[in-house]
């Protein structure tokens, strides 16, 4: 059978829907998987081997809409999953022709899909993208009936059927060597390091500089190398972290999304916001202490890892303030972020690292 999903949302949306690619193919081992993405992401998807063929599509360009509206012209699959909730990503799926169209309920869409849910807001978001591999799967049905999350625990139970981690992946070492020639030897990938990835699209979703520089700070005391991520448009933020600590070294727009989660694979620790980084060190299994603020583990997008660790202020009657942060804190406090102590970050790292 062919399959078609349609994820065209930013990079952490689209590595939480890994679970859901690894369940159609085990459902379907002989199927052949399409994914439509947001341009720039195919190549970290073709080289998770998740994949048998990568759609790409830039909806600002308009020479790469007409490209997809061609391909839609000409497509056929058996069924087409569809997660992604703009109107954009359903009228895709209503054009391209499939015996079967799974996607989320609305009071508009029912002509877009012949076989809709509820999209279950309580569930972790890998989980719900999930759901609609059961309408496929009616093994996993039973699964996710079975599960219960307490989001006010700082760490989480991930089970192994509906884990982001792919197992398989590994680098050869003349990888490493091409990244440390990068850098001019500044590092070395055979001693111990920890990645810190202070950036994020949203500034109320950004922990504290400080926090940041005194838990780099206390392990760089222990000896370990920190490595700080992050886009192009956080090379600022991340320079201006490292020249606070010493046996630091800023990566930031110097590294591809698949070169970032090779150096996350190798790391024994992430610390990080809610950000796209997050989801990469889950994808490679590195261990996360991750910081939330405006947002809240209940909107479903907590690290989606074993044993992986959030820390927040539970008692604060403001957050969430909003689905994905903002650009100012809607109380002018911040107080979100600022309350969660460096100390407790460390703690939390050192019980990675025993």
């Amino acid at each position: 059978m062919r399959h078609l999903y349609i994820q065209t949302a930013f990079l952490g949306d689209l590595l939480l829907s890994i679970p859901s690619l690894k369940r159609i193919r085990k459902w379907d081992p002989q199927g052949e998987i399409t994914l439509l993405c947001r341009k720039g992401l195919g190549d970290v998807m073709k080289n998770l081997r998740l994949c048998d063929e990568i759609i790409e599509v830039d909806k600002k360009n308009k020479e790469s809409v007409r490209s997809l509206e061609k391909w839609q012209a000409e497509a056929e699959f058996d069924y087409i999953i569809c997660p992604h909730q703009s109107l954009r990503s359903h009228k895709i799926a209503k054009s391209i022709n499939a015996k079967n169209k799974l996607g989320y309920k609305k009071w508009w869409n029912s002509s877009y899909f012949n076989q809709r849910i509820e999209r279950q807001i309580q569930w972790p978001e890998a989980i719900r993208q999930l759901q609609l591999i059961a309408l496929m799967d009616s093994n996993l049905s039973s699964q996710i009936g079975d599960l219960h999350f307490d989001y006010k625990r700082e760490s989480l139970e991930v089970p192994e059927w509906a884990s982001m981690k792919v197992s398989h992946l590994a680098w050869p070492k003349e990888s490493y060597q091409e990244i440390e020639k990068k850098f001019l030897n500044q590092l070395s990938f055979s001693k111990p390091y920890i990645c810190i990835a202070p950036g994020s699209v949203w500034e109320t979703k950004r922990w504290t500089e400080e926090g940041f520089v005194k838990s780099a700070m206390t392990l760089a005391r222990q000896g370990y190398q920190i490595l700080i991520l992050g886009a192009p448009d956080e090379r600022e933020l991340c320079e201006k972290v490292q020249r606070q600590v010493p046996q630091s070294l800023s990566m930031a727009g110097n590294l591809s999304i698949w070169q970032s989660m090779m150096v996350l694979h190798s790391a024994r620790a992430l610390i990080c916001n809610d950000s796209g980084a997050m989801h990469m060190a889950a994808v490679v299994g590195t261990p996360i202490v991750s910081v939330f603020g405006p947002t809240v583990q209940e909107l479903g997008y907590r690290p989606w890892s074993q044993g992986s660790i959030v820390l927040e202020n539970n008692d604060l009657l403001c957050r969430p303030c909003g689905q994905h942060g903002g650009r100012k804190c809607p109380i002018g406090t911040h107080i979100c972020m600022k309350s969660v102590s460096h100390n407790d970050v460390v703690d939390r790292i050192q019980l990675h690292l025993t």
